[in-house]
């Protein structure tokens, strides 16, 4: 008897450990293929500038065809529905928020979150991006573009977990056109 009791809890334990890992490594690949969109949205969003403007030696960027691109590109690399809700075949469980902030050489900051302009802030270079929703802190040196994701938290089925923390990605994408 002492055996098979040895024996349940052992498997009990594995069992355990099987799908925490599993989870876990799920959860890991999909906050790798978040800080890739983050990337990709950046880089997308920093994509467009007003052509004048740069021809007289500034960057400008064209926040609406900025934010249209950044919409457009996070439904289909997500696949998330462009009200931000998950698709049915996503991992993802909540509703999605981002925040893109540009810096460029006007000297003013748009901010837009999930696609609409929240706000606008005066900037220097040389001033220190903060985020509101990360740790991430960054000097701001030439035209930038932030992009920051909070997809909510990682599907684990081990329901002690909860409640478990939002995976939040940043990333930025500088313009060196000079």
């Amino acid at each position: 008897m002492k055996i098979f009791i040895i024996t349940v809890a052992v498997v009990i334990l594995y069992s355990f450990t099987v799908v925490f890992t599993q989870d876990y490594r799920q959860a890991q690949r999909n906050s790798y293929r978040l800080k890739y969109v983050c990337e990709e949205l950046s880089a997308a969003g920093a994509s467009f500038f007003d052509r004048e403007e740069y021809s007289e030696g500034y960057t400008i960027f064209d926040t609406e065809e900025g934010i249209r691109a950044i919409g457009d590109q996070l439904t289909s690399l997500l696949s998330v529905e462009s009200s931000m809700t998950p698709a049915a075949n996503s991992y993802w469980s909540k509703n999605m928020q981002y925040k893109v902030y540009f810096y460029d050489d006007s000297g003013i900051c748009k901010i837009y979150t999930n696609g609409s302009l929240e706000k606008e802030e005066v900037f220097a270079y040389g001033d220190l991006h903060k985020d509101d929703w990360t740790p991430y802190d960054t000097v701001i040196s030439d035209p930038t573009v932030v992009v920051t994701i909070n997809a909510g938290p990682g599907r684990f089925r081990l329901k002690f977990l909860d409640p478990l923390p939002d995976i939040i990605r940043s990333s930025s994408h500088e313009w060196e056109g000079r």
